[in-house]
C-alpha cells in the first residue's frame, strides 16, 4: 500500500462520528457551547463535563478529571484557554483519549498561537493520538451526535451530503442556510493540526450514509494523500464539488519554457480535480446550489435534454443564453410536443423552449397543464420552471408558483424538475414545504442554477487508470542539468517519437553552407542553437533558399548554429509541460506560435496520459480543434503522449516546450523545441 493511501486511513471516524463526548472546561464562561454540546447527543451518546473546579454545570455533574470518568470518551472537546490547552491535552492523553477536538488557538491566542501549536503537534504525533482543529467550529451532525460549539439551527436537516471546510465560517453559513440541502454531516478542520481535509474525505468515501461531498479549501496541506482520498471517492461513484480560494495567478512561478509562464499552480489543481471528475465552482452560491440539486434523494439528471417554462418572455431569453452559455442549450420543441401545447392552449402561435406562458390562459392551468405536456411527450432529462419564487410576491402569484412546484413534483425517476428565481429572497414557508414533500429543489439565481444542474448533469464516475507502456526510452546520456540546447532537446524528444525537421548543428558560416548543400532542401531556416525564446531576441532566420544567404546569416548569429529544413506553413500549436511542485508533470496544448503566452489559450491535463485521454485534452484547447484537421490534431495527441511518457519517466525533466507545433497535412512536426532539467 503506497504511503499516500496509508496517510488518508488514518483513524478519523471518532472525530467526525464519536460515540461519546467529554467536555472539558465546562464551567459559567463557557456555557453557551457547553449547553450546545448537550443538546447534540441524538441517539443517546453520552456528554460528560470536566473541570476540578466545579461540582456542577448547567445542573448536570461536573467530573474532577477524565481519568474519573466512567469509560474513556471517543472524543475530549478541550474548551480551554490556551495557556491550558496542552495541560488538558496531557490529560487526555493520559486518560487514553485517542481522539480530540481543539476548537480555539487562533486569533484569540495572539502571538503566542505559533508556539502553542507547534507543541500540540509535537505531542499528538508522539501520543498517536488524532485532533480535530485548532480553530474551528468542530462537527455538525443533523439529528446526531455532533461537537458543533456554534448553533446548530434547527432548520439543518439530515440528508446525504457531507461537507469538508477548512473555513468555519463557510460551515455555519452552510448549516444557516435553511433547509434547503440535507446533510449527513459538516466538518469544520480549521489548522489541520494532524488531521486534515484529505483523512476526513477517506472516511466520507467509505461512509455508507454519504452520497455527495462539497469540498471547501484554502489549502492543500498533502497534495498526494489528497489525490488518494479523491480517487478513494472517486472509486465509490460519489460526485464531489469543490469551491477552492487562494488561486491567483500570483502564485505562478518564473519559468524559462512558455507552458511554465502560462500555467500556473491554479492550473494544476483544476486538472487534479478534473482527473477525478470533481465538479468545480467559482464562488458560494455556485457551490451551494450545486449541492442542493446533487441532496436530492431523486435520481440525478441522467442527460442534458432540458426544457423550461416561465411566467416572462424576458426571462424566457434569459434562461436560453444562461443555459446556452453554461452547457445546457434549449433545443426547439419537437412536432409531438409543439402541437400538444397548441390543443391544450390554443392562444400559443408558436411555442419556443423555454416557454413563456404568462397571459396564455388561467394562471393556474397554463402553468401546471404544459409541465405535465413537457414531463410526459418531452422525453426531457430536465424540466425547469423559471418563477418569480419570493416570499414578498402577492397572494395571486404564489398560488401558480405553487401549482407549478406541484405538476414538476409528479415528475419520474427519468425527470429532475427543478424551480429557478430571478430573486435571491427567501420563498414563503408554503412553497419551501411543498418542494421539500415533492424533493423538487428550489434553485437561487438563474445562472447559479443552470450551471448547477448542468454541472451534475454531465458529471460521471472517474476513475483514471495508468497508461500500457513499454520499457522505459533510452535516452543515452542525453539529459543533462540545465536547459538543453534546442539541438539536444529535439534529440531527446526524437527518442519518444517526436517528428522534427532535419537540421545540422553548425559551429561556423561555412559549416552551415555544407548544412545548406547537405539537407537539399529549397528553404532553410538559421537559428541560434540555444535553448529557449530565440524568436524573442532574433535568433531566427527564415525562408533562406541559397547558400550566400544561408553563411550571410549564420555569421549574422555568432557562427554556432543551426540548419534545419523550414516546414511549410500550417497551423501552430503549443505542446509543453511544467512539473507542478506538488501535483507533478502538468501537460498542456493550445494554440502556439508568438501568441500562445500572451493568449494563454491552453487546456490542461496531469500525466500521464493514454492516447485517448491525449485526444481528449486536445478537444478541449481552446480554438486549436476548430483550426485544425482530424488527423493532424491526432498527431498532436501523440506527441502529447510522448511528453507525457519523458515526464514520468524522468522525474528530473522541469519542463518541456514544443512550440510551434506546425499541423498540417504530414500530420504534426516540432519546429522547436526546450528541455529543461534540474
Amino acid at each position: 500500500m503506497s504511503n499516500a493511501v496509508t496517510d488518508v486511513l488514518h483513524d478519523v471516524h471518532d472525530l467526525v462520528f464519536p460515540g461519546s463526548i467529554a467536555v472539558v472546561g465546562a464551567s459559567d464562561r463557557t456555557r453557551l457551547a457547553v449547553d450546545r454540546l448537550r443538546q447534540f447527543r441524538a441517539g443517546g451518546a453520552p456528554v460528560w463535563f470536566v473541570n476540578p473546579t466545579r461540582a456542577t454545570v448547567l445542573e448536570q455533574p461536573c467530573h474532577p478529571s477524565l481519568s474519573a470518568l466512567p469509560e474513556v470518551p471517543a472524543v475530549a472537546v478541550l474548551l480551554v484557554h490556551h495557556e491550558r490547552v496542552e495541560a488538558a491535552f496531557a490529560d487526555a492523553v493520559a486518560a487514553g483519549v485517542r481522539s480530540v477536538f481543539v476548537p480555539g488557538v487562533g486569533a484569540e491566542a495572539g502571538p503566542a498561537a505559533a508556539g502553542v501549536k507547534q507543541r500540540l503537534a509535537a505531542a499528538a504525533d508522539a501520543a498517536g493520538v488524532a485532533v480535530l482543529g485548532p480553530n474551528c467550529m468542530g462537527v455538525a451532525t443533523p439529528r446526531g451526535v455532533s461537537t458543533w460549539i456554534g448553533t446548530l439551527p434547527a432548520t439543518a436537516r439530515p440528508g446525504h451530503v457531507s461537507v469538508v471546510a477548512q473555513s468555519g465560517s463557510i460551515a455555519e453559513a452552510l448549516l444557516a442556510s435553511g433547509p434547503r440541502v440535507g446533510f449527513r454531516t459538516v466538518v469544520s478542520t480549521g489548522g489541520e493540526l494532524n488531521r486534515d481535509a484529505a483523512g476526513v474525505l477517506a472516511l466520507l468515501a467509505d461512509d455508507a450514509s454519504t452520497r455527495a461531498v462539497g469540498l471547501f479549501l484554502e489549502s492543500v496541506r498533502r497534495p498526494r494523500a489528497f489525490e488518494a482520498s479523491l480517487a478513494r471517492v472517486a472509486a465509490a461513484g460519489k460526485p464531489v464539488v469543490c469551491l477552492k480560494v487562494g488561486r491567483s495567478q500570483a502564485a505562478a512561478r518564473t519559468a524559462l519554457a512558455h507552458t511554465g509562464a502560462i500555467v500556473g499552480s491554479g492550473r494544476a489543481f483544476t486538472a487534479l480535480l478534473e482527473r477525478y471528475g470533481v465538479i468545480e465552482v467559482a464562488d458560494f452560491h455556485d457551490f451551494l446550489e450545486t449541492l442542493e440539486v446533487l441532496g436530492r434523494k431523486r435520481p440525478l439528471p441522467r442527460g442534458r435534454r432540458i426544457a423550461a417554462i416561465s411566467e416572462s418572455g424576458g426571462e424566457a431569453s434569459l434562461v436560453a443564453d444562461l443555459g446556452e452559455a453554461a452547457g445546457l442549450p434549449f433545443e426547439p420543441f419537437p412536432g409531438p410536443v409543439r402541437d400538444a401545447l397548441v390543443a391544450a392552449f390554443p392562444n400559443f402561435v408558436e411555442p419556443q423552449n423555454p416557454l413563456d406562458c404568462f397571459g396564455v390562459a388561467d394562471d393556474e392551468k397554463v402553468y401546471a397543464g404544459c409541465a405535465r405536456i413537457l414531463r410526459e411527450l418531452g422525453n426531457y432529462d430536465v424540466l425547469l420552471a423559471q418563477v418569480d419564487v419570493s416570499r414578498f410576491r402577492g397572494a395571486t402569484e404564489l398560488s401558480w408558483n405553487e401549482a407549478i412546484v406541484a405538476a414538476l413534483g409528479e415528475a419520474g425517476p427519468d425527470v429532475y424538475p427543478a424551480v429557478s428565481t430571478v430573486h435571491s429572497a427567501d420563498p414563503p414557508p408554503s412553497i419551501v414545504d411543498l418542494a421539500r414533500r415533492l424533493d423538487v429543489p428550489l434553485l437561487r439565481g438563474t445562472g447559479q442554477a443552470l450551471r448547477a444542474l448542468s454541472a451534475v448533469a454531465g458529471w460521471r464516475p472517474a476513475v483514471p487508470t495508468a497508461p500500457a507502456v513499454g520499457p522505459p526510452v533510452d535516452v543515452g546520456g542525453l539529459l543533462h542539468p540545465g536547459a538543453l540546447a534546442e539541438f539536444d532537446s529535439a534529440a531527446v524528444l526524437e527518442r519518444y517519437g517526436v517528428r522534427f525537421p532535419r537540421r545540422i548543428r553548425c559551429g561556423t558560416p561555412a559549416e552551415a553552407a555544407a548544412a545548406f548543400a547537405s539537407l537539399g532542401s529549397r528553404t532553410v531556416v538559421v537559428k541560434v542553437d540555444g535553448p529557449a525564446h530565440k524568436q524573442q531576441v532574433g535568433g531566427v532566420r527564415l525562408g533562406l533558399t541559397d547558400a550566400d544567404a544561408v553563411v550571410a546569416a549564420a555569421a549574422d548569429l555568432g557562427g554556432r548554429v543551426l540548419v534545419a529544413e523550414q516546414v511549410p506553413a500550417g497551423i501552430e500549436a503549443l505542446c509543453g509541460m511544467t512539473r507542478d511542485p506538488e501535483y507533478g508533470p502538468l501537460l498542456a496544448v493550445g494554440v502556439g506560435g508568438a501568441v500562445a503566452e500572451a493568449a494563454g489559450l491552453v487546456a490542461v491535463a496531469l500525466a500521464p496520459l493514454d492516447a485517448a485521454a491525449a485526444r481528449a485534452l486536445v478537444a478541449r484547447a481552446p480554438v486549436l480543434s476548430a483550426l485544425a484537421p482530424p488527423d493532424a490534431l491526432d498527431a498532436l495527441a501523440g506527441v502529447l503522449v510522448a511528453v507525457s511518457r519523458l515526464a514520468v519517466e524522468h522525474p528530473d525533466v522541469r519542463e518541456v516546450d514544443l512550440n510551434p507545433v506546425v499541423l498540417g497535412p504530414d500530420g504534426a512536426v516540432a519546429v522547436d523545441a526546450l528541455v529543461v532539467v534540474d
